[in-house]
């Protein structure tokens, strides 16, 4: 099988240095874009995690790759996948420090988690278990079911739809969205990269896979 060009999309406030080093490794080509015209030609694009949704935001749309997105994703029907913060990108809107819009990719609206117990503080930091369900089942091997996921975050998304919900994990004893998709579009709220072999095994599949 040819060699899969991914494009990661870099907003320079994220570190893409360990998602390349972690693509690399099940075997993709990595290319950054930071421009529109990047984004032009991918075919696999990533966004990556870690930063504030409002700057995210602010310079997606200020810069002209929002409109690239959206146009990959909705007119091309290629594939877009985000990690963290790039999953909550995805969706419509974030209530992060005021109402920032998102791609509008999947509907549904990024939240504060709720602490509800004395042992589950936010942000929720650390490894957690993610179990998929039925609707996954075209997207991801089965033998991610139960595996564990390393998560840092303190907003989750709430999805519209029960249907764009394909992976789940506990927080306070309520079951959050780690994994969501909308055809060619999905999100995980951990990070891959740094979630060990089943964090590969999951990149692998969408790097040869997710078409």
């Amino acid at each position: 099988m040819p060699q899969r060009v991914v494009t990661l999309v870099d907003l320079q406030i994220q570190n893409i240095l360990s998602v390349t080093q972690a693509l690399n490794l099940v075997g993709a080509r990595v290319i950054v874009a930071r421009d529109a015209a990047a984004i032009a030609q991918a075919d696999l694009l990533v966004l990556p995690g870690v930063g504030s949704f409002a700057e995210a935001s602010r310079r997606l749309f200020q810069s002209g790759l929002a409109e690239a997105i959206q146009h990959h994703a909705l007119e091309r029907q290629r594939p877009v996948v985000g990690f963290c913060l790039g999953m909550q990108l995805l969706g419509d809107s974030s209530q992060e420090h005021g109402e920032h819009p998102g791609l509008g990719l999947i509907p549904g609206q990024v939240v504060r988690l709720r602490e509800k117990l004395p042992d589950h503080r936010v942000p929720n930091v650390g490894w957690r278990t993610v179990h998929l369900n039925e609707y996954s089942t075209a997207v991801l091997p089965a033998v991610l079911d139960g595996a564990n996921f390393y998560h840092v975050h303190s907003y989750h998304f709430e999805v519209k739809s029960p249907s764009h919900c394909i992976g789940t994990s506990r927080f306070a004893e309520e079951d959050i969205a780690s994994i969501v998709a909308r055809g060619r579009v999905l999100g995980t709220q951990f990070h891959p990269e740094k979630s060990q072999e089943p964090g590969l095994d999951l990149l692998h599949a969408l790097v040869c896979h997710f078409r």
